[in-house]
């Protein structure tokens, strides 16, 4: 391992020149998500979402690179028209950033229920609901991640790597002739990805938002393991993020601080905590990260019943 190298912890955390696209970056968390893509210099952040008026209100607010979709995750055809209208204006991505999701039915009250009358009628409550949490929250992470596959290869394609499937026992080949500092650089090795927005909610045993809203996220996270190993063939990575409790329409009349058997750092996560651990996996510290599962929740699944 070669320590001669000048390390600059900027260049390190850096979204520079990163074509992105978030899904649900209008509001809460993915408004996070895509003023940090923003202030790190990222080129251009497509955020997609259902209400055109939230994009654009957002792109607004967060800056030039920022450019609104309206799209329904969920619809095949929605998807497929904000893709071909990427396709057009720039060809490739580097980044899909799988964050929008809903709440779902809400079943906080059943760990309160004190008759198993009282119980089946909760869990009863909304079974309709199940459908749409599972289509927005689980389903679109692999109908959005495929839609854009074509467009993540021509991404690594742009930064020199050959793109395509890669026979069994060879390694992915790259060319940088012709790479300047000003553009991609030769030792900047990340390969395209997709970042999933998960939740601790996957990981509880303890009901905290719903047991629809748990499941789904439980299946989000699985499914980003799982696209992990198909597309390693093609050189595209898969990581996840799992928030805990962050200011959201979700938590929205919660506390603001808490005991340290709720959340041991005693607060909800902030702006500068989702940045953090979103610039370590879009900049060159996360280029060998892969399969990996970020969690950011102040320590809250260590002091709760979890199957982390």
């Amino acid at each position: 391992m070669d320590i001669s190298t000048t390390l600059n912890p900027n260049d390190l955390f850096s979204a520079k020149g990163l074509v992105v696209v978030v899904t649900g970056g209008g509001s809460g968390i993915g408004l996070a998500i895509t003023s940090c893509l923003s202030q790190a210099g990222a080129a251009r952040i497509y955020i997609l979402g259902r209400r055109l008026s939230t994009l654009q209100e957002a792109a607004s607010s967060v800056g030039s690179a920022v450019i609104p979709v309206q799209c329904d995750i969920t619809s095949h055809s929605s998807v497929s028209a904000a893709v071909a209208k990427i396709e057009t204006e720039i060809g490739y991505i580097d980044v899909l950033i799988n964050n929008a999701g809903v709440q779902g039915p809400d079943h906080k009250p059943a760990r309160d229920a004190e008759t198993i009358e009282d119980l089946q009628v909760i869990l009863l409550t909304d079974p309709e609901g199940w459908q749409p949490t599972f289509a927005a929250n689980s389903s679109a992470v692999v109908g959005v991640s495929a839609a854009f596959l074509k467009l993540l290869d021509a991404g690594n394609i742009r930064r020199g790597w050959e793109g395509g499937k890669i026979p069994l026992g060879r390694s992915r080949r790259r060319d940088t002739a012709g790479f300047t500092e000003d553009g991609t650089q030769v030792n900047d090795e990340r390969s395209s990805q997709i970042i999933t927005v998960g939740s601790i909610s996957g990981l509880n045993r303890f009901i905290t938002a719903g047991l629809a809203y748990g499941a789904s996220k439980a299946a989000a996270i699985h499914l980003s393991k799982m696209l992990t190993y198909l597309l390693a063939p093609w050189g595209i990575r898969s990581n996840v993020i799992n928030p805990g409790v962050y200011p959201s329409r979700m938590t929205a009349g919660t506390n603001d601080n808490y005991t340290y058997m709720e959340v041991p750092a005693g607060r909800k996560g902030g702006y500068q905590d989702i940045c953090g651990v979103l610039l370590y996996l879009v900049g060159k510290a996360g280029a060998y990260v892969n399969g990996s599962m970020e969690n950011t929740d102040g320590g809250r699944l260590s002091v709760m019943p979890a199957t982390y």
